[in-house]
């Protein structure tokens, strides 16, 4: 009698445990699956993110070149006038520089 018990609480046992096992597995699988579609949208966010503030900083990168080649051609086209401001107000002209290196 004993044996007959252990037998159909072997045969019910087996099923009863592979179905939870398997039950188990499938919960473990899904939860992975989920956490992997969150980390996946996060690096995903974060990959746009970073996109936008390269194209950012390439655009600040574009303008300040922009400025810096205004300002030096501003500067090379005042250079001349600015001689020319210091000359008069040195009341000297242009052969009084000549002269001066003449004196030494």
């Amino acid at each position: 009698m004993t044996i007959l018990i252990v037998l159909i609480g072997v045969g019910a046992g087996i099923p009863a445990g592979r179905w939870m096992a398997m039950r188990r597995a499938a919960a473990t699988v899904s939860r992975a699956e989920r956490e992997m579609r969150l980390e996946l949208a996060h690096w995903q966010g974060a990959a746009a993110r970073a996109t936008a503030e390269a194209a950012r900083v390439a655009r600040e990168a574009e303008a300040y070149k922009a400025g810096c080649k205004h300002g030096r051609e501003e500067v090379i086209s005042i250079v001349p006038l600015l001689i020319a401001t210091q000359r008069r107000a040195d009341g000297t002209g242009l052969g009084a520089i000549a002269d001066s290196s003449e004196g030494m």
